[in-house]
């Protein structure tokens, strides 16, 4: 469990380990967390900024790489039973009477899993050509297709 203190709630960095997250640590490393804090009239505004190094599967190659990733989540801690401001485009987590630590694993895991990239490819794998077309060709055409093939044919000599 990662505390964050409420009654006395200041910034800065530290490093997380990935099974402090629950996350493997074949897969994650030198996780670090930077937190930015700002005192508000009723809560605590949050700027929490994650990046590791990641063991990716590359998706032209599925070759295995280090990565990289980064990701920045803002938060909103509220008194219990105060409104928060609407046009605040922030996640807005409402705090139990009385509460005085806030736990931050699930927030710092969740900001680090939406950091790795849809799109995985390594580096080294940008530049080459992608193999669209699989087995030999088919040399007989479909009949169905004749007049298409034939306006086709048509059309290339102009």
């Amino acid at each position: 469990m990662i505390k964050f203190d409420l009654s006395a709630p200041h910034g800065g960095s530290f490093e997380v380990s990935a099974s402090d997250l629950g996350l493997d640590q074949a897969k994650f490393s030198k996780i670090q967390a930077h937190l930015e804090v700002e005192q508000l009239d009723g809560g605590v505004h949050v700027t929490l900024e994650v990046c590791a190094n990641a063991r990716l599967e590359c998706d032209r190659t599925l070759r295995e790489f280090v990565a990289s990733v980064a990701n920045v989540h803002e938060m909103l801690l509220y008194t219990y039973g105060q409104k928060p401001p609407e046009e605040d485009m922030v996640e807005q987590v409402e705090l139990e009477p009385k509460q005085r630590v806030f736990d931050l694993t699930e927030t710092i895991r969740d900001t680090l899993m939406l950091a790795i990239p849809a799109r995985k490819v390594a580096p080294e794998a940008e530049e080459l050509q992608i193999q669209t077309v699989f087995g030999a060709p088919d040399m007989e055409a479909d009949q169905r297709w004749s007049a298409l093939l034939a306006v086709r044919e048509e059309h290339s000599h102009e």
